[in-house]
């Protein structure tokens, strides 16, 4: 017999045992992902963190005393979104052996207190490695909207044929440059079959984004030119600390774009070979990347570079007339 109790925290123990053996079946087809999530200790403090959030819940389940599952959740608003619900990659484990439905049920019993509370969009973190759990959501009306992948410098062999003819400008002190290029991902993201708005809201957060890339002191810009036209840039960041998804020793390709009228000369293959090489001479081991996954080009380009998927968002929009249309006359 399962039953639901809201989180707390005296059942973190036994959560961060879930969410450690979690973490090293992952390792098994992912071995990139840091090794120290195998420790419930280390598992633990993670769960600490995310649940000291200001608008942080969650619900666990229990057969008899002992935690089989369990799944944390925070409440967040913003232009983009609005009111929405976000599960975490570290928020959500079920036991080894136990039915993968579980995680239904987790949802059901949550997401019932969601809705009555108007939080109509929920979005969720999932790791690659169990395809029964992301078949579990994909069931629920979830779909895939985000990829996060992967790309070990070591063995990195570079794509371009170094016929290319661009120059390479790295930019120390004026990130301000991207605010120029910054249209260039949104216009391709509102082409097929993307088709992604060009909202006031979208072009409000993509300002304020690079308004705070600008006052980044650990910021890596580059930009390749071609007869002094601006060609393509990169911008990376250091990874953020205490995370499960990726090696300490990583960088963030925060974003990436080549100018819409030059694609198809291999500009982006040249400007990734230079921008991969520099960030491996600074001591990088792993670029990180991610993606909208309707964007084709991104889909087809990141992976043949050699990134690997370790993580997918996942949205679900509740039809917000479920509020008041229940059938009842």
């Amino acid at each position: 017999m399962i039953r639901f109790v809201q989180f707390d925290e005296t059942y973190i123990p036994q959560m961060a045992e879930l969410l450690a053996e979690r973490h090293a079946l992952e390792r098994k087809r992912f071995p990139f992902l840091p090794d120290r999530f195998e420790s419930p200790i280390a598992a633990a403090e993670l769960l600490i963190e995310e649940t000291a959030r200001p608008y942080a819940a969650g619900v666990v389940a229990l057969r008899h005393d002992e935690v089989i599952g369990y799944m944390l959740y925070e409440f967040k608003q913003d232009a983009a979104r609005g009111r929405y619900v976000s599960i975490g990659y570290p928020s959500l484990a079920v036991k080894n052996g136990e039915h993968p439905q579980l995680v239904r049920l987790l949802y059901a019993e949550a997401g019932a207190e969601w809705v009555r509370n108007g939080y109509f969009e929920h979005v969720l973190y999932v790791p690659v490695g169990n395809d029964a759990i992301i078949l579990e959501w994909l069931e629920q009306s979830f779909r895939f909207d985000q990829r996060y992948a992967v790309l070990p410098l070591e063995d990195y062999e570079p794509k371009g044929n170094g016929t290319t003819t661009v120059e390479f400008r790295k930019i120390e002190d004026d990130p301000a440059i991207l605010q120029k290029m910054a249209h260039w991902n949104s216009l391709h993201q509102a082409t097929a079959p993307a088709w992604k708005p060009i909202t006031k809201e979208n072009l409000e957060e993509e300002r304020k984004n690079y308004e705070e890339l600008a006052g980044n002191r650990g910021i890596q810009l580059w930009i390749a030119e071609q007869n002094d036209i601006p060609a393509a840039f990169h911008v990376y960041k250091p990874q953020e600390a205490n995370t499960m998804v990726a090696s300490e020793n990583a960088a963030y390709l925060v974003s990436a774009s080549t100018n819409m009228e030059l694609r198809g000369k291999g500009i982006g293959k040249a400007i990734a070979d230079h921008c991969f090489r520099e960030m491996r001479n600074l001591g990088y081991e792993y670029i990180l990347v991610d993606w909208h996954t309707p964007n084709h080009l991104s889909s087809y380009y990141w992976p043949k570079l050699g990134f690997q998927s370790y993580m997918i968002r996942m949205v679900r929009t509740v039809d917000s007339r479920i509020a008041w249309a229940h059938g009842s006359q």
